[in-house]
This record gives structure tokens, C-alpha cells and sequence, in this order.
């Protein structure tokens, strides 16, 4: 693999790298600065080690193109929006743009962040988990610690007596928050949800009342949106406000809100109304919109705490409104009828978030598995010699490093646009973080063996902890079915024609006929060696990393090819086609994964950041193994259902649904 990496082949077809950009600000002619990155044919990944770091000389990364820095600063003053990334994908586009990691933290920035990662430290470790497990409870000491720190008010503005970070630096602040899970949750919901509405959606009246009093943390906000009966169906929730008879401005809010995060503590709440019966236009579902209610209003009522499987003190309520009234001037959060862009909106940052904390936890754990590694013996031989602990191991290492470069990708992109559209990104990045977060915690618990169940033990509590994650905001399994379905709306708005005409074979057999030749013509192009396609994405990264840019270019045909397939094939009833679109997803998740890795390594290695080769190892690593997951996946779309196998499960299913239960009969029942 080493070697592969530095042919001369693969060498000369990047002479034209970017060098600029990661290297000073220099007149020298741009072959002799590609002769100072470019490793040598005698030059080893060993003797690279050697070579000194930007770092280490006191040199400061920077954006060296200062149009570049004037273009973002314009993106930020303006209403400017990003590419949907991972929606064109779906058609087999790719912007290339997004290989470029974000970097967009200045020095003094930097510096902010590892001081303020140093006090959260100090504060982590003094936490006392096994006392909020017996207590179920937070002590008012850490709230009061926590406002020392002001830990409410992260992204609120310095002028409201915030600290003023951007989303790189908050998901940042949350991940070092997240080795204790309980007060995380919370801090989440206070931040992503009540602070980023104000922020984004509020008045400015508004952000004088509200900001000032959540940053010192006297006023801890909640989310109110999840009910009994529409779980993640957020367009069928019960909660109404309706206009009073006597003022229209003022509505009176009726309703049960069910397991509100903090609602225990929380003094405002962020309600998630009906407010029309009927939307107005086809093009928008105007029927939702949001409230601020105040703990103390006539009418609003709070159940004690529920107990739950982990996050004990987390002081999880059911919240009852009955003829609340709130005036529309001062608690209306954005327009009338707004309320269901403004939820998705707040999902991109809540989900972003959320996978930040799952880096947090995941590096947790990894270090407690290596020190364990390291101590125990088993068979006179100690753990971290044996094969299927190193196996464990990275898994959990490469996992790990994939949601961390997802999570500050998703955020990079979040702060170098005024109004970012993420929706996709947010949540593959989402459904992949916590989704290995579990199957990491598992590893973690398979090499502490029985120790690891005792109760009070570490890794017991983080499983139980971080098992509600994966259905926080929406389950996930919802979520790849919402994405996926995303996608191909998007690819079936350019092809609407194709398909119809492809699935009424009698009426056009001419297109019929040149689709098939077109799917021949495909197959060739894949196995062709080497594969090449329209978008050459080697040019965008380090030479080193030339063969997972191909991995990555040749995912994404797939990709498309799948997509048009199985467009081709449901047509309309794509949406009660779940496994399909669970398999598009997989696979888009996958291509996501290759981009965040490949632009972060490609990063690294060009910039000499420290432990650089083990960043290529694993991106070269993962693109490999995940290229033939999405053959796989692929194969499954093509194929028809009694090959894969999905018409057993679900024939099988429906038969144990009619027994209503499991409907084999005992092995020792006899028949004479």
C-alpha cells in the first residue's frame, strides 16, 4: 500500500497540486515549491516522520489567497447559501469544494479554544457521575459552576455577555463536555434549540430580553416537540394555538408535550404549535409555528421527573398546556406559519452538535480500552498483543476518526455561510456518529468483559447513557429513510420524464431499449482499470491520496446509477419502498464518510500536522473496505427482490404480525 502510494505515475499527475494554499505566502515559482512537499522516489513514509512540522517552526496556518478571506467574509455579511452537497450527489454531481477542509479558526481563535478546553477539563473531572446516578439529580454546585464557565451562553454574542463562539468552536466545547453525557444533553437542548432560535429567528427585542439572562444562566431553555402520538411525524402533533376572541394577537396554546429534555429545571420552553388547520399553499406546509412559554405561566404543568434506561438526571418531564395565552408579539418565534423551517433548520445544528458529543464519549472510551489493553494479561500474553483486540482496537480508532472529520466538516460548513442548507449532511453525519458511538462502547465493554457490567462502572454508564442519542431529534432509521428520500426527489425532478417513459416500455420501446444499452455501457465503464469519470477529484487532494479520490469518484457513479435504478423500477411508490431506500442511503452515508477523510488527511499531510501518515493510513483503509460495502449495497438495488431476499423478510414478518408474536412452536411439543 505504501508504495503504491508514491509511483512515479501518480506522482506526475498531480503537478499541478495546490500547494499555495497550505504552504507561506511566497514569489517562488510554483514547480519549486511542489519539489519541497513532493516526496522523493527514495523517500520512505519513516524518514517523513523526521521532516519538521509547521507547527514545530512556529509558523502559523493561515489563508495565504486573501481573496479567499474577503470571499468568506462576504459569504458571512450577505444571504448567501452553500452547495447541497450530498443531494447532487444522487445525480452524479460533485463539488469539489468540499474536499477543501474548512479552516476557519485564526490564531487568537485557536488559542481561545485549548485555553477554554483546559477549564472544561478541570470542571469534567471534578464532576462526581456515580453521585448524579444514586441521586438522579444535578446539584445546584455544578449549575453554578457552569455559569462560571458560561457554559450557557457558548454562541450568545459578546455584547449579550456570551462567549460568542461559532459552530466549530461550540461543537468543539461540546465534545470536551461530553465525557459526562447527563449535562451535555441538557446544555444542548438550551443551545441548539432555545439560544439558536433567539439568534437565528428572534427580535430584536427579543435577544435583549431573553440572551442577557440564559448566557449567566438564570434562564435555561428547553425544546417542546415531541408528543404521544406523533413521535417523529412532525406535521401530526395534536398542541394547538389558536387566536384569541378577544385580541388577535394573543393565542392560547392546549396541548401535551412528551419527554421534554430538562424540563424539570428549564424556565422557557420552545412550543411546537398547530396553528392552522389547513396549510395554503402546495409549495409549503404553513400550519406550524413556535412559541416562548414561561414556566411560571396560568396554565402550564409539569410532571415529575421520568425516569429512563441512562442519562439519570437528565429531569425528563411530560409538560401539559391547557389555555396558556401568550402574546404573538413578544413569544412569537419568526412568522406565523414558519415554525416547520425554523425546526428544520434548528436539526442541522442540533444533529451537528450531537455528533460532536459522540467524539467526545468515543475518545473516552478508547482511552479507557487502550489503558486496559495495556494492564491486562490473558493467556500469559498481554491484551494488546493479541489479534482480535488490535481488531477491536481500530475499529474503534477508525470510527472514531471518521465522525470527528463528518461532524467539523458539517460545522465548517455551517459557519462559512449565512444561511447554510445541511439538512443531509447534518443528518448522515448524525446517523453515523451515534450509530458507532453504540457499536464502539461495545467493543469497549467486549475487553473489559465482566468488569465493564458492574453498576458504577464506566463503560456501563456510558452504554446506557449514550443509547438515547440515536433517537434523539428523530430516530435514525426514520432519518435515512428521509434522507435517502431527499435525494431522489431531488434526481427525479431532472429525470421525471425518463422515468415515466422507461416504465411504459409498449409506448416507448426506443427509450426502453437504449436504457438497457446504457446500463451495458455503465457496467463497462465500472470495471474498467483504471476507472475514471468527469470529475477528477485526485486534482483537489494531497498525490499521496490519489487512489481513495478514485475510490470516492467511482462511489459516486454508483451512486447515480443506483438512484436512476431505482427510480426506474418504483417509480412514485419509491417512499413505501423502505429497504431500497435504506440501501441509498447506506451508500450516500458512505460517500460522505470518503469526503470528510479524504479533505481532512489531504489537509494534514499537506500541512505536516503530527501523526499525518496514520490519517492517510486509515482514509486509504476506509475508501477501500467502504467501495465494496456500496458494490455490495449496489448489487442488492440491481437485483430483484426474492434474490436479496427482501420479499422472504417481509412475507415472514407479516406472518408473525397475524400470529401476533412468535409463531414457532416449541421443538419438544410432539405430534404422536
Amino acid at each position: 500500500m505504501q508504495t503504491l502510494r508514491f509511483l512515479p505515475w501518480i506522482r506526475r499527475s498531480y503537478a499541478n497540486l495546490h500547494i499555495n494554499r497550505f504552504i507561506s505566502n511566497t514569489t517562488k515559482p510554483n514547480k519549486e515549491i511542489i519539489e519541497q512537499v513532493r516526496p522523493t522516489s527514495e523517500e520512505s513514509i519513516t524518514t517523513r516522520k523526521d521532516r519538521p512540522r509547521l507547527e514545530e517552526e512556529g509558523l502559523e496556518y493561515e489563508y495565504k489567497d486573501e481573496l479567499d478571506v474577503l470571499r468568506r467574509k462576504e459569504r458571512l455579511t450577505v444571504d448567501s447559501t452553500n452547495t447541497q452537497y450530498m443531494t447532487i450527489v444522487f445525480n452524479g454531481e460533485f463539488d469539489r469544494d468540499i474536499l477543501t477542509y474548512p479552516e476557519l479558526l485564526t490564531k487568537a481563535e485557536s488559542t481561545q479554544m485549548n485555553t477554554l478546553c483546559e477549564r472544561l477539563k478541570k470542571f469534567t473531572d471534578s464532576i462526581d457521575r456515580n453521585k448524579i446516578e444514586r441521586d438522579n439529580h444535578i446539584d445546584k454546585d455544578i449549575y453554578k459552576e457552569m455559569c462560571k464557565l458560561k457554559l450557557h451562553g457558548l454562541i450568545i454574542p459578546e455584547e449579550f455577555n456570551g462567549l460568542s463562539l461559532n459552530s466549530q468552536l461550540s461543537v468543539r466545547m461540546f465534545e470536551e463536555l461530553a465525557v459526562s453525557p447527563t449535562i451535555t444533553t441538557q446544555l444542548l437542548a438550551h443551545t441548539e434549540y432555545g439560544v439558536r432560535s433567539l439568534l437565528v429567528y428572534g427580535t430584536d427585542e427579543q435577544q435583549r430580553y431573553y440572551l442577557p439572562e440564559m448566557a449567566k444562566g438564570n434562564m435555561i431553555a428547553t425544546a417542546c416537540i415531541t408528543e404521544a402520538h406523533s413521535g417523529s411525524d412532525i406535521r401530526n402533533i395534536e398542541t394547538t394555538a389558536t387566536v384569541s376572541d378577544t385580541d388577535p394577537n394573543t393565542y392560547i396554546i392546549n396541548g401535551k408535550k412528551m419527554w421534554i429534555t430538562n424540563g424539570l429545571n428549564a424556565n422557557v420552553f420552545l412550543v411546537y404549535c398547530k396553528t392552522k388547520e389547513r396549510h395554503t399553499s402546495d409549495d409549503y406546509d404553513d400550519r406550524f409555528s413556535f412559541f416562548l412559554v414561561h414556566r411560571d405561566m396560568p396554565g402550564v404543568n409539569i410532571s415529575p421527573p421520568v425516569s429512563t434506561l441512562g442519562l439519570r438526571g437528565l429531569g425528563l418531564t411530560h409538560i401539559e398546556f391547557k389555555d396558556v395565552k401568550v402574546n404573538a408579539v413578544h413569544h412569537l418565534i419568526g412568522q406565523l406559519g414558519e415554525g416547520l423551517n425554523i425546526l428544520r433548520n434548528l436539526h442541522g445544528y442540533v444533529r451537528t452538535t450531537l455528533s460532536g458529543m459522540c467524539v467526545g464519549v468515543g475518545k473516552r472510551l478508547i482511552q479507557l480500552a487502550s489503558e486496559r489493553a495495556i494492564q491486562r494479561e490473558s493467556f500469559s500474553r498481554k491484551l494488546m498483543d493479541q489479534g482480535l483486540i488490535q481488531k477491536r482496537l481500530f475499529h474503534m480508532e477508525i470510527d472514531t476518526y471518521t465522525m470527528e472529520s463528518m461532524t467539523y466538516l458539517t460545522s465548517g460548513i455551517l459557519d462559512s455561510f449565512s444561511m447554510p442548507v445541511i439538512s443531509i449532511e447534518s443528518a448522515l453525519t448524525k446517523i453515523f456518529a451515534t450509530d458507532r458511538l453504540y457499536r464502539i462502547a461495545n467493543d469497549c465493554l467486549e475487553i473489559f468483559g465482566v468488569e465493564g457490567i458492574e453498576i458504577g462502572h464506566p463503560v456501563e454508564q456510558y452504554l446506557r447513557d449514550i443509547r438515547p442519542w440515536s433517537m434523539f431529534d428523530v430516530p435514525n432509521d426514520v432519518l435515512r429513510l428521509l434522507t435517502a428520500w431527499e435525494g431522489v426527489m431531488s434526481v427525479s425532478t431532472v429525470i421525471h420524464d425518463f422515468v415515466r417513459k422507461i416504465r411504459n416500455p409498449i409506448h416507448f420501446p426506443g427509450t426502453k431499449l437504449r436504457h438497457l444499452l446504457t446500463g451495458w455501457t455503465a457496467q463497462a465503464q465500472a470495471m474498467r482499470a483504471p476507472f475514471t469519470f468527469k470529475h477528477d477529484l485526485w486534482e483537489k487532494v494531497h498525490p499521496s491520496l490519489g487512489i481513495p479520490a478514485k475510490d470516492l469518484e467511482y462511489c459516486v457513479f454508483v451512486l447515480r446509477n443506483v438512484t436512476k435504478e431505482t427510480l426506474t423500477k418504483s417509480g412514485r411508490d419509491i417512499i413505501d419502498n423502505q429497504l431500497y431506500l435504506r440501501r441509498l442511503s447506506e451508500i450516500v452515508m458512505e460517500i460522505f464518510a470518503m469526503t470528510a477523510m479524504l479533505g481532512r488527511s489531504s489537509r494534514a499531510y499537506s500541512i505536516g500536522l503530527k501523526n499525518c501518515e496514520h490519517e492517510t493510513e486509515m482514509t486509504f483503509l476506509y475508501c477501500k473496505h467502504a467501495r465494496l460495502r456500496i458494490d455490495k449495497l449496489a448489487k442488492e438495488i440491481h437485483e430483484h427482490g426474492y434474490k436479496t431476499g427482501d420479499e422472504h423478510l417481509q412475507h415472514l414478518a407479516k406472518r408473525m404480525l397475524i400470529a401476533k408474536g412468535y409463531p414457532i412452536t416449541t421443538p419438544l411439543e410432539r405430534t404422536y
